[in-house]
């Protein structure tokens, strides 16, 4: 599904420019992707209060209190979170079209998955603004600000009255103080499978957050590490797995270059002038990890590498035998869990309860925290997540083969074994 072009020729300079400004000031996390149909499908909507003010609800119960118990988590809501909760019912009403699926307000946040059909005629920004406005003036009602009475400068012009007098983004009515953030992030789910997953998301997040705030360290993020093997040079070694890289230096540099903005660097370790000439300013840089979860799994005694090579593809189920039996007698499994066979092993792991260090393919934004079993493996020390990468955000991030070498690499680095150990 693919939305209609903007006709960017009948937009006059000025109002090109208000769209470019408009969008320079939006974290990429909040700004719409363009090959997205708004008007039609599953979207899960989440609007964060300002300044993450936790006004909606607070968490009760018991991380560990079984579904439908007494104690079971919940999220409390507080009276705007039961108003903010009651006006997203009502879009429909305002919507033809719209369906609504489920709903959580979070202390700080608020999350809603809703179904545009093709009935539709309105575009989901449309849909959640008007939601916004609406929690906005309950939030002003409750704040005991008289809105309503509010009148209109008349020494203006209508039209400026007018732009003055809407609550345009939120941010800038003279009336009162916006409850959300400018701006919203959505992610579009497209199978039905999906709008389940996201579902469950919603339904876990009152336990999460209760694990997640009982157990802080499982999920602080360590930024800046140092590792002895993680250098320039092994950044550069990892280029050697390719036959043909391996037979250019040039191209190993070029392409070590080409990667150097999302690799993670100490602090100060590297000028702009620097990142212009590697090849002569490398013994000054130092590259760094940055990892989430159980550290003390990075230095377990038996650590073990996953990659499976495309050579190797007729003996993957020895290899995921071997692997998993090493994993159920005390190893530690490491891999980036690219392939699709990789990633078949991490599901079994994860189902057994086995300890895993991931190299994940991005680096960690400063709420982050781990997603479905991941996120319950990380509460319960069995998981570290590690990353070589700076934070970059993407609604479809491209990994690249250069960066799964470099992934790979350091798989090595971390385990200090050759990747066909399960063959010895």
């Amino acid at each position: 599904m693919h939305s209609k072009p903007i006709n960017l020729m009948s937009l006059t300079p000025e109002q090109l420019a208000k769209i470019q400004q408009k969008e320079s000031t939006l974290p990429d996390a909040l700004r719409r992707d363009a090959l997205t149909n708004y008007r039609e499908g599953y979207f899960f909507v989440t609007i964060n209060t300002r300044g993450y003010a936790p006004i909606l609800s607070y968490i009760s119960g018991r991380a560990d209190a079984n579904d439908g118990a007494e104690d079971e988590p919940r999220c409390v809501y507080t009276e705007l979170g039961k108003r903010v909760m009651a006006i997203w019912q009502t879009v429909p009403a305002y919507h033809p079209g719209v369906k609504i699926i489920a709903a959580e307000a979070m202390p700080d946040h608020f999350h809603g998955l809703l179904h545009l059909s093709n009935t539709c005629k309105q575009h989901l920004g449309r849909i959640v603004n008007g939601f916004m406005i609406g929690c906005t003036h309950e939030y002003w009602d409750m704040l005991g600000i008289n809105w309503r009475s509010m009148k209109k400068d008349i020494n203006k012009s209508a039209r400026a009255a007018a732009r003055e007098w809407q609550d345009h983004d939120h941010t800038r009515s003279f009336r009162g103080p916006a409850l959300f953030v400018r701006g919203y992030n959505d992610v579009e789910a497209i199978t039905i499978e999906q709008v389940e997953t996201k579902r469950r998301y919603i339904r876990e997040q009152a336990r999460r957050a209760l694990i997640k705030g009982s157990m802080p360290d499982c999920f602080r993020i360590y930024r800046n590490c140092n590792s002895h093997g993680w250098t320039m040079d092994a950044l550069r070694r990892a280029f050697l797995a390719d036959r043909y890289l391996a037979l250019d230096s040039r191209r190993i540099e070029s392409t070590l270059l080409a990667l150097l903005p999302r690799i993670q660097m100490l602090p100060g370790s590297i000028t702009p002038a620097q990142s212009s000439n590697l090849s002569a300013s490398a013994p000054n840089i130092k590259p760094v990890l940055s990892f989430i979860g159980m550290r003390a799994l990075l230095a377990a005694p038996c650590k073990l590498p996953l990659i499976c090579h495309r050579s190797d593809a007729m003996l993957f189920d020895v290899q995921r035998d071997i692997v998993l039996q090493a994993a159920r007698k005390g190893a530690v499994i490491v891999s980036a869990f690219i392939s699709p066979k990789e990633r078949e092993i991490k599901k079994q792991l994860l189902i057994e309860q086995l300890p895993v260090i991931e190299v994940v393919d991005n680096g960690f934004a400063d709420r982050y925290k781990p997603t479905g079993k991941s996120f319950y493996a990380c509460a319960e020390n069995r998981l570290v997540q590690i990353s070589p990468w700076t934070y970059a955000y993407s609604r479809d991030i491209k990994v690249t083969r250069e960066m799964c070498l470099v992934m790979n690499q350091l798989v090595r680095i971390i385990t200090n074994k050759d990747d066909h150990w399960w063959k010895k």
